[in-house]
């Protein structure tokens, strides 16, 4: 690829002009990078450069990685493969989605570049701001035709969205409304609603809290569709989303919501459908979507919530398909009460949750939904099977002897460090367990590793004529070092310490721990040389966390399982199978 950086691509990024040939690919370096503190992290800010212009732009989150490894650097040519340009505090900015590092190392700035500030107006990214604002903002509006054409012409797909954009307008269907949730604390009473939006590209959630409840409750109907705009991007909070995407909606004051119609080229709904055999493969924690006939219901019961000491209604259903398996599905509250489908009745359900009592379960919460006979190929398929042969098969089900059937004895969901820090795992009086793909930071290298019995493996004392073993009752003349490290690892989300023994120590630092004792000793630059070839590799782990009391001191402790480096080929292969599906 050509290190020559495009000349004029700066003014085409700048002005939007998505039709010029510059747009696509263009080289450029990048002539400052400076860190930003966001909520849940660190972004940065750069200057991207032609030779002869600049103009801001903010690296993606993605992008946190590779400049805190080195890999990307001021000075550093790049080929920028994917950006958004928007209005920031009346500055123009330049949102980097993706980007392809042409060369990493590059002595100076090339040419003398100057700004291209001062006609930030000149051609705005998007029109929605032209858009007619209601008379109040609690009252939705309808535009005339001409304004229709120009939301047309501005519309921002659903995939797109990000925090950094200013001004923008999706058009989506409604695909689940939740019932209005309310609440009473020590700090007051509040209530919230939320909806799943969906285009073409994908789905978002959006939550509506308090006064917003009273405007936008009656307002925003299932099933239909809407234009929306001047609502908030946040990162979502997983813990409460089924939905396949990173950031989530904020339904505010200042939102506005536009009926759109009947309108065809919106999707009613978007299945990634599981067999029910393959959701042993799934973590608990997992969302997933399944389709399948109904074989049993055993109604309606009522237990009282552990977290609330509320009464809760329940309703277990027993679902098949052609996998020859069944599984248990759990409804609650008003989607218990409103289920009113007969056996033999296929049902489709949009973002069950994995759990893993008595082996695999499912269970439909608040952000989830189900539809009864969907109008699909698949559900066609299912009733067909299901009259020929389906209705007089026998089906395994599911036990506590097959709930690990992906290979490992412990469910440890995959997670960003935020999620972990956001849900407080190993706060709830047991030991939560995750997987994170992190960066090593940091490694300690004080006291790196204790003198172990050969035998046992419990510490050694040293004493006049050797190293004594307490449980052994034996003295030997060396003792086996283990490694105990303490070192930090982050991801683009968070950091947090974690502790590890012998058989990360092995794995992060490439060397027993008996090796690198004896090279403390000897040459201590040398050892030291060895802790920094260890920072700033990334790994995939398999942590534990536990509340432990220390002083009288809660904390939470980290204890790295597993660390395994990245199969760079086989991830890549799974993402774009993963991107395969989503397509399809």
């Amino acid at each position: 690829m050509s290190t020559t950086l495009t000349s004029g691509a700066i003014k085409v990024l700048y002005d939007d002009n998505k039709d010029s040939p510059l747009y696509r690919d263009p080289i450029v370096q990048i002539i400052n990078i400076k860190p930003v503190a966001v909520a849940g992290g660190t972004r940065y800010r750069v200057i991207l450069s032609d030779g002869a212009h600049f103009m801001q732009a903010m690296l993606a989150a993605s992008h946190t990685g590779i400049v805190e490894d080195q890999s990307l650097k001021r000075n550093s040519i790049i080929c920028l493969k994917e950006s958004v340009c928007n209005i920031l505090q009346n500055r123009k900015i330049l949102i980097v989605l993706n980007i392809e590092v042409v060369v990493s190392d590059v002595d100076a700035k090339i040419g003398a570049p100057v700004t291209l500030e001062g006609n930030a107006t000149a051609s705005k990214p998007a029109e929605v701001a032209q858009t007619p604002t209601p008379s109040k903002p609690a009252s939705s509006f309808a535009p005339s035709s001409g304004a229709n054409m120009q939301l047309e012409a501005s519309l921002t797909s659903i995939k797109n969205l990000n925090p950094y954009q200013s001004r923008w307008t999706i058009k989506a269907r409604i695909t689940q409304k939740s019932p209005i949730k309310t609440w009473h604390n020590a700090r007051g009473d509040g209530k919230l609603f939320s909806v799943n939006f969906l285009d073409q590209s994908g789905e978002i959630k959006a939550t509506a809290f308090n006064d917003q409840v009273d405007r936008l409750y009656n307002m925003l109907e299932e099933g239909k569709v809407y234009y929306i705009s001047k609502a908030r991007v946040t990162m979502a909070k997983k813990q409460f989303s089924t939905l396949n995407n990173e950031y989530e909606l904020g339904l505010e004051n200042g939102t506005e919501v536009e009926a759109c119609g009947v309108e065809s080229s919106i999707p009613q709904m978007i299945y990634d459908f599981v067999k029910i055999a393959d959701i042993g493969k799934r973590e608990k924690g997992d969302n997933v979507d399944i389709i399948g006939v109904l074989q049993g219901d055993q109604g309606i019961s009522e237990i009282i919530a552990k977290a609330s000491g509320k009464p809760m209604k329940k309703r277990e259903l027993t679902f098949v398909d052609d996998s020859s398996m069944s599984i248990r599905l759990t409804l609650w509250d008003d989607a218990a009460d409103a289920f009113d489908a007969p056996s033999g009745a296929v049902v489709a359900f949009k973002g069950a949750r994995v759990g893993d009592f008595n082996g695999r379960t499912l269970s439909l919460g608040a952000s989830g939904s189900l539809k009864v006979n969907p109008d699909t190929p698949e559900s066609q398929r299912l009733q067909k099977w299901y009259a020929e042969k389906g209705e007089s098969s026998s089906f395994e089900t599911y036990s506590s002897e097959m709930g690990s059937m992906g290979g490992e004895s412990v469910v440890a969901p995959k997670l960003t460090l935020q999620q972990v820090k956001e849900d407080n795992l190993g706060m709830h009086g047991k030991p939560d367990y995750f997987s994170f793909r992190g960066t090593v930071a940091f490694i300690k290298t004080e006291n790196p590793a204790y003198p172990g019995c050969p035998t046992c493996k419990k510490k050694v004392l040293m004493e006049e004529n050797g190293w004594r073993c307490e449980k052994c009752q034996k003295t030997y003349p060396t003792p086996d070092y283990k490694y105990i490290l303490t070192c930090s690892v982050q991801d683009s989300t968070s950091q947090i310490f974690l502790n590890g023994f012998d058989d990360i120590g092995l794995i992060l630092l490439n060397m027993d721990a008996n090796r690198l004792i004896a090279l403390k000793d000897s040459d201590l630059a040398a050892s030291n040389l060895v802790f920094n070839k260890a920072l700033y590799k990334t790994y995939n782990f398999k942590v534990r966390a536990k509340e432990e009391v220390y002083n009288d001191t809660s904390r939470i402790k980290f204890q790295a399982l597993e660390a395994k480096p990245i199969d760079f080929i086989k991830e890549s292969k799974e993402m774009v199978e993963s991107i395969e599906k989503l397509l399809a």
